[in-house]
């Protein structure tokens, strides 16, 4: 039997210059599962895009990819592969069409519900759903014809632990062969024969998943296994009275209530955590406590606000940055009272802060993997010298180091007085950051 994949000696390199892999070589058998990690920009994008003939033009290809029949594909960011103005079941019955078929009475409905979603759902817009609820709708589109091979890039960086394994299983039912771009090692561990570590565009290591762990002998693999987070952190006293306090916040959508009951204090100083099965509430809640969004019901008290007191981080980082703007003018927006020239001094210190020192201030977003324009949009979020920061699964797309970093500059910011919000399926991530953790479910807050 012919494998469901074999790349050899593949080599991209992008119209400015950026080579992006160097002599890739991996082989994916019928019926494998293969991991492939590494750092964020290390080149796992670029094998996806690859492997699917989706490089973008005036990009180079050297050396051979062959696939078995027409891949599945997920996306890293499922709210970009969907088109706002259709509904999600279009977007999940387009996986017939593309393929010249007719989708079959309630294939669609049938494909979510494998995966924990309301089918019903399908009717509403790819806005009405949370990124971990789109993902999964995503993932039913990619195995709805049962491919030889399924292309999976970061499918469960939205989901929680309990639903990821949920959705890895899905995938490994729909799919013949697996190939997994993830940052997470533990995932990868769980669920893949093997790991490819992918490190500044080429193959450094590979082997079974559990001997990696155990045994990483690359030092980027060593570093990637030593960054993975503590159980617990410390716990931090408030600096000050509580500068946001919310009662019974609710708030619906319609006919679906996201957040029904929840309550909350933070003070200055502090980290709360959120976690909570994907469409549990924690975006919404996020949008209430930054004044993004009013509450149908309970009451909010906020500070008198100043501009930049509240700065955001969304889930979708990369739709959060201008596309037009080069990072160091998005990463210094808030500081106004700059020349260009001291802005963009500033943004070069802070991009060495997140592991990102080496990328030129002038890049736009357009040419940044996930995981750089979340530390991108992080930046821009703690260069205002806000009062409350309020977090939406800011590492879910970065690497063990990458996170850590993100997760000590975090830190660094309460100690001086701000007040965090962090929104994260990451259990572990919580615990060694935040001074309290809060769960999510069905729209009410518990401890």
């Amino acid at each position: 039997m012919s494998p469901a994949l074999e790349v050899s000696g593949l080599s991209v390199t992008y119209r400015d210059g950026t080579r992006a892999l160097r002599g890739v070589s991996l082989t994916v058998e019928a019926g494998e599962r293969l991991a492939v990690v590494g750092a964020s920009g290390s080149g796992k994008s670029t094998l996806v895009r690859a492997v699917l003939g989706l490089l973008p033009r005036g990009a180079r290809a050297e050396g051979s990819i062959r696939t078995d029949g027409r891949p599945g594909y997920v996306a890293q960011d499922p709210f970009t592969t969907c088109d706002p103005l259709r509904t999600v079941g279009h977007h999940v019955r387009e996986a017939w069409r593309a393929a010249g078929l007719r989708p079959p009475p309630g294939a669609a409905e049938s494909a979510v519900a494998a995966l924990s979603l309301d089918a019903a759902a399908l009717a509403e817009h790819p806005h009405q759903w949370s990124g971990g609820m789109l993902q999964r709708a995503s993932i039913a589109a990619a195995g709805a014809l049962s491919p030889a091979l399924t292309v999976a890039d970061e499918p469960t960086s939205a989901l929680d632990a309990d639903l990821a394994d949920e959705v890895m299983a899905a995938l490994r039912r729909s799919a013949g062969a697996l190939l997994v771009i993830t940052h997470d090692l533990r995932l990868a561990a769980r669920w893949a024969s093997r790991v490819a570590v992918l490190y500044e565009g080429g193959v450094v290591e590979t082997g079974p998943a559990d001997r990696l762990l155990a045994d990483p002998r690359h030092p980027h693999t060593r570093a990637l296994v030593a960054a993975l987070p503590p159980t617990s952190g410390g716990r931090a006293a408030p600096q000050g009275p509580a500068l946001v306090e919310a009662r019974n916040l609710a708030r619906s959508y319609g006919a679906r209530a996201a957040v029904r009951d929840a309550s909350l204090a933070i003070g200055p100083g502090q980290v709360v955590g959120v976690h909570g099965r994907s469409g549990s509430g924690k975006s919404t809640l996020l949008r209430l406590l930054a004044g993004l969004e009013p509450p149908d019901a309970g009451t909010l008290r906020l500070p008198e606000r100043r501009p930049g007191w509240v700065m955001p981080v969304f889930q979708d980082a990369r739709a959060s940055l201008d596309p037009l703007w080069p990072i160091w003018r998005t990463i210094t927006e808030p500081l106004t009272g700059l020349r260009a020239a001291q802005r963009r001094a500033r943004a070069v210190e802070a991009l060495a802060t997140v592991g990102l020192g080496d990328l030129d201030p002038r890049t736009r977003p357009g040419r940044l993997s996930a995981g750089q324009c979340q530390r991108v949009a992080i930046l821009r979020a703690v260069t205002a010298s806000p009062a409350l920061v309020v977090a939406d699964e800011p590492t879910s797309g970065l690497d063990t180091v990458a996170a850590g970093r993100v997760a000590g500059l975090l830190r660094e910011v309460a100690e001086g007085g701000t007040a965090v919000v962090v929104v994260s399926h990451d259990l572990d991530l919580l615990g060694g950051l935040c001074d309290a953790v809060h769960e999510m479910r069905d729209g009410v807050m518990t401890l």
